[in-house]
C-alpha cells in the first residue's frame, strides 16, 4: 500500500465520491473507481460498497426471525457468512457475522 493510500475511517466526502463513482463507472472496476477517489485501495472500495452504502443493504437490526435463521443456516452450513447473507436478503455478510460474534455471549448465558 503507498502512501497515498489511508486507512481507517471513511469520511462522509469519500463516501459520497465513491457512490457517484460506482453510479457511473458500475461496482465492477474497482482498481477505476480506487484510482479515481485516490485514497483507497480497490479492496477497500468493493468492501465499503459492498458492505456499508450498497443501496439494497438492510441496516436495521437483525430480527429475531432472522436470528433463528441464522442459527440454523450456521448448523446447517457453517460459518459461511457470504452463503447465509445471500440467503437472508439485504444483509451484508459482515453484518450475519457480526451478529453471531456478538450473540455468541448471549446464547452461553
Amino acid at each position: 500500500m503507498t502512501h497515498s493510500h489511508r486507512r481507517g475511517p471513511w469520511s462522509q466526502l469519500e463516501d459520497s465520491t465513491l457512490m457517484s463513482l460506482v453510479h457511473n463507472q458500475g461496482a465492477l472496476n474497482w482498481v477505476r473507481i480506487a484510482s479515481m477517489l485516490g485514497s483507497r485501495t480497490p479492496k477497500q472500495c468493493r468492501e465499503r460498497y459492498h458492505q456499508n452504502l450498497k443501496p439494497t443493504l438492510n441496516h436495521d437490526p437483525i430480527t429475531p426471525e432472522e436470528g433463528q435463521l441464522i442459527e440454523r443456516y450456521v448448523n446447517e452450513i457453517g460459518k459461511r457468512w457470504a452463503e447465509i447473507a445471500r440467503r437472508l436478503r439485504g444483509r451484508s455478510d459482515n453484518a450475519v457475522k457480526n451478529w453471531w460474534n456478538g450473540s455468541q455471549n448471549r446464547r452461553k448465558r
